[in-house]
């Protein structure tokens, strides 16, 4: 089995970030093959467009998931879209580290899925891409009561099927940090704890 993990936060020092050096240990423990990509560190751009695929023949209006399809049958994507695309092509299994924000994925994040799980690639007629297991480890402001709770979960699981279900990827149960800004070092310390947990109980 091979792990491909992406972060997308912008501070080394987050909690995210913690949460994902803790996916890395866990898998290295284990002896399990990993790849990574750190979006900010990469600075990978979020703006879909022509630019994805210079040499694309546009005749009339741009359509960009007929660029899209037409570069993977002409190997023309960009370099940084080739570069994560290859990085999918040989992991069994991607894990998404990131905050809620806005109750969404980062702009980053949902770029990279604009311009990485492509047409032609991800999805559609003669798609490339084998189907893949797809785990989200997300933090978030705060929930205050179950009620709450039963909200972000909601939220949650649209954003798996919305992307990850529409193309047919195995959704695992999500780990969700609640509030990680408000609590004591020690409560965070069990929030890591119990996300080596989850790893294991998913996944090894």
């Amino acid at each position: 089995m091979k792990v491909h993990l992406i972060i997308a936060h912008p501070e080394n020092n987050s909690f995210n970030h913690a949460l994902h050096q803790t996916a890395v240990q866990t898998f290295e423990a284990n002896e399990i093959s990993i790849g990574e990509s750190d979006l900010y560190h990469i600075n990978f751009s979020a703006v879909a467009g022509k630019k994805d695929s210079p040499n694309f023949p546009v005749d009339g209006t741009f359509q960009l998931a007929a660029a899209q399809r037409w570069a993977i049958e002409n190997d023309d994507f960009e370099t940084s879209i080739k570069i994560e695309q290859s990085k999918l092509d040989s992991a069994d299994v991607l894990i998404l580290q990131f905050p809620l924000w806005w109750w969404s994925f980062p702009a980053i994040l949902k770029g990279w899925i604009d311009r990485v799980l492509t047409s032609g690639f991800a999805y559609g007629e003669k798609s490339r891409l084998g189907k893949k297991k797809v785990m989200y480890s997300i933090t978030t402001g705060g929930a205050e009561n179950e009620d709450e709770r039963d909200y972000y979960k909601r939220k949650i699981d649209g954003l798996y099927h919305d992307v990850f279900g529409f193309i047919g990827w195995e959704c695992l149960p999500p780990f969700i940090a609640h509030g990680v800004q408000r609590e004591t070092e020690k409560v965070r310390e069990t929030m890591l704890l119990n996300y080596r947990q989850h790893l294991i109980k998913n996944l090894l």
